[in-house]
């Protein structure tokens, strides 16, 4: 299943990247979209230095039952060595007077997530896309791109050599955010009239990163913000990612095909029934007892069906944490380990591990080493022929000053989320019980950082933390959909706050309740195994029911 779920992915990532949903779409001529057209827009309209803004093209545009006007544009850096950012807007013929900004995805780089017809992380597939349901949605390249021809324009997400340019860092790091959201907001009133009333982010992965610093440091620009496996302590993730990779490819210590099957396999074993239903979904990780001691062979050496010392020593370095020495931002000094031994797959829809290559430069090996040397290489001065696997992931050895710089402007860690909450902002954060990229507990991290800051009570009445048991990392074996937008337009909007959510899995359309941290759904024992309402939201410490097979 994860092998097709890479598949349908790596499908989607290409329909996008190459513009398949507009090949359909039908052209014409409008006023709306013409006075739009040719717009050039002074710095001094931007919140953050530019050389201004120009509309490159605005042509009406008809699909999904909407007609809309799609816009785009760049915006012109300060230094003439950094790039143009570019964006994508698309303003509906029927607005209801609403903005959604998109984020983007790993180093960014191409216009996709962007795409007002696309979906947005953890959205429900069969449901309609904000754009035809009356949204005005933009999204950008966070101001850098490179022509692979003939490879699609997604194949930047992989390449970070454009944080050799400290603007295009900067822009990658947020900057971007808030010039596009700037340029947009004049448009909007040229094409309309009037502002947007409500103005919304919702983004995962990098994209969460997003999410989550709009929030902070633009929190009178936005009224919503949706965070799915946010990279908010991109610093730390990056330390792991570098800290797994040496493990795993140290001597023997390699987790092949053979190896990660075992370990799913075992873990499925003995904790899948724990929630009262065998249905290759682990609902409550924290109650899976699995310790990979078990997993070694008896005279630690590698044989079939058991780990070696050194491949034991690579799953435990997976499953905890990864600790710096000193805080690298807001006092964050640690991310946690990977979900490995509760139900993540490290052969899962990512594909950390593949092929034990002697030089892991591809993401078919290990994607993980990819991002953690890519960014070493291209974020910090160690020259572009430095070794990776050899950073001290500890303290950056020589490089400590250089590693804490760049955490400290590319992270998402502020926990004081106050002015955002003034401004009477509402977050929803989501994360993936299987998520093998971004550990799972690094979301719960933060968003008790939000209550030891804020106080519970007050945390409670803005954000919102959801974890969906059985998705990864943007894919998975319970490939979890909800209508976000809706979800936070609701709350923000009109004062309804989330409650009595459900996800569906976006595979086979089965339901489960969408419990709010820390409570797990539990299977009540009898009912439709595929439908939510045969299951309850539960506090941690209450025990499983009796467990019953799936007839799925």
């Amino acid at each position: 299943m994860m092998q097709i779920c890479r598949a349908r992915c790596f499908v989607a990532l290409m329909v996008i990247a190459l513009g398949g949903t507009h090949l359909r779409a039908a052209y014409g001529e409008d006023e709306s979209c013409r006075v739009l057209r040719h717009v050039t827009l002074p710095a001094n309209v931007i919140g953050l230095p530019t050389t201004g803004a120009e509309v490159t093209s605005a042509m009406r545009r008809q699909d999904g039952g909407m007609a809309y006007c799609r816009v785009m544009g760049r915006i012109h850096p300060v230094d003439p060595a950094a790039q143009d950012i570019r964006f994508e807007l698309n303003l509906p013929e029927r607005w209801n007077g609403k903005a959604l900004q998109y984020g983007g995805g790993t180093f960014d780089g191409y216009l996709g997530s962007a795409n007002g017809l696309g979906r947005t992380a953890v959205g429900l597939k069969s449901q309609a896309p904000p754009l035809t349901r009356g949204y005005a949605t933009f999204g950008s390249d966070s101001g850098h791109h490179h022509n692979y021809f003939p490879l699609p324009d997604a194949i930047n997400t992989l390449n970070a050599k454009f944080a050799r340019n400290a603007e295009m860092q900067q822009n990658f790091a947020g900057d971007a955010l808030k010039k596009v959201h700037d340029v947009v907001v004049e448009l909007i009133e040229r094409r309309y009239g009037f502002a947007a009333r409500r103005m919304y982010f919702i983004g995962g992965s990098t994209g969460g990163r997003e999410a989550l610093r709009v929030a902070q440091r633009y929190p009178d620009d936005y009224d919503g913000v949706l965070a799915a496996y946010a990279a908010w302590d991109l610093g730390e993730l990056n330390l792991q990612f570098m800290r797994t990779a040496q493990a795993l490819y140290a001597p023997g210590g390699f987790l092949g095909h053979a190896q990660t099957r075992l370990i799913a396999r075992t873990v499925e074993e003995r904790c899948d029934g724990q929630d009262g239903l065998r249905d290759g979904i682990i609902s409550d990780p924290a109650g899976c007892d699995v310790r990979a001691e078990t997993l070694r062979c008896s005279d630690g050496h590698i044989h079939r069906g058991c780990l070696s010392d050194a491949q034991v020593h690579t799953l435990e370095t997976f499953a905890t944490e990864e600790r710096t020495s000193m805080p690298l931002s807001h006092d964050v000094e640690s991310i946690p380990g990977y979900n490995v031994l509760a139900g993540a797959n490290l052969g899962g829809e990512l594909g950390l591990l593949h092929f034990p290559l002697q030089n892991p430069v591809i993401p078919l090996n290990s994607f993980g080493y990819v991002i953690g040397d890519d960014v070493t290489r291209n974020f910090l001065p160690v020259g572009h022929h430095f070794d990776a696997r050899d950073f001290n992931t500890n303290t950056g050895g020589r490089w400590r000053d250089a590693v804490l710089k760049e955490a400290r402007e590319i992270d998402s860690t502020d926990a004081n989320l106050q002015p955002f909450l003034a401004h009477g902002g509402k977050l929803i954060l989501v994360h993936g019980t299987t998520d093998a990229v971004i550990p799972t507990n690094s979301t719960v991290d933060y968003y008790q950082r939000l209550e030891a800051k804020l106080g519970v009570d007050v945390t409670k009445s803005f954000a919102r933390l959801y974890l969906v048991p059985g998705l990864g990392h943007g894919c998975g074996r319970f490939n979890g959909g909800l209508d976000t937008i809706g979800t936070l337009d609701a709350w923000a909007d009109r004062g309804i706050a989330p409650e009595n959510l459900v996800v569906t899995d976006n595979h086979n359309g089965r339901t489960r309740p969408l419990c709010e941290w820390p409570t797990w759904p539990r299977y009540n024992g009898s009912g439709d195994v595929n439908s939510a309402s045969s299951f309850t939201c539960v506090q941690p410490e209450q025990a499983p029911a009796t467990l019953r097979a799936s007839t799925e």
